[in-house]
């Protein structure tokens, strides 16, 4: 095999940060129509230029410093969400924000939730590849599968997904939006192979207005699955 057919390789797998890092789906959703930067909702690539592998160190610092601007809560009281209505809500594609998703539910109970597109993503990676940067260069809100959990029902709301281009997977906005978050809180936990949680708040933070955001937890491909008690004690849930 040729170099440069190995680096080509080398990228597809690390723009999606890794897909692998936390998917896994089962039924997911459908491309709908693309609200544009003028309708006042978050575009995750506002360069001008398609999404690719050339464009992530552009796209994460813009991200990292709109994300420094965002106001995010750094500890709660101990044990403060202890017995609270809990939703664990993730979106996965390789599998991994889904285990780690029903770790957390062992852990502080609640009800747990997958998010899924109609339809669902390809299997096959280099076809979600493909999918995937369509829906960020469309900014598209792709559709729900099933019906959206009872946001009213619960005080707090866990949610974990993987770092797709650069962002969050365009169906974490179609799960949010819409929907009245104030003065929730929303925890965050992000899958990815070396990008840090921060390129993801911008896109979160602009999909649930008036949540309280939690600090996100990165867990990358290093990362040792013990932070994920200390950062719960931190944020009251244990």
């Amino acid at each position: 095999m040729k170099l440069t057919s190995i680096l080509k390789i080398i990228c597809m797998g690390m723009a999606l940060c890794t897909l692998t890092a936390c998917g896994n789906t089962e039924n997911t959703q459908a491309v709908q129509d693309t609200p544009s930067a003028s309708t006042g909702v978050y575009v995750p690539n506002q360069t001008g230029k398609p999404m690719s592998e050339d464009i992530k160190d552009e796209l994460e610092t813009k991200h990292k410093q709109e994300a420094a601007s965002i106001k995010t809560i750094q500890e709660e009281p101990k044990g403060s969400h202890k017995g609270q209505r809990i939703l664990i809500a993730y979106f996965t594609w390789g599998g991994r924000s889904g285990e780690v998703a029903h770790m957390i539910h062992d852990k502080i109970g609640g009800d747990i939730y997958e998010i899924k597109r109609d339809p669902d993503y390809s299997r096959d990676y280099s076809t979600v590849l493909k999918e995937s940067v369509k829906e960020v260069d469309d900014n598209a809100r792709p559709q729900l599968a099933g019906e959206r959990p009872g946001f009213s029902q619960y005080d707090v709301i866990v949610l974990g997904y993987p770092c797709w281009w650069f962002t969050a997977p365009m169906i974490i906005p179609s799960f949010l939006e819409g929907q009245n978050l104030e003065g929730k809180l929303i925890v965050p936990y992000m899958c990815s192979y070396s990008s840090p949680f921060e390129v993801t708040l911008p896109a979160l933070a602009a999909a649930a207005p008036g949540a309280r955001i939690f600090k996100g937890l990165t867990l990358d491909k290093d990362t040792d699955y013990g932070v994920i008690d200390s950062w719960l004690v931190q944020a009251g849930l244990l």
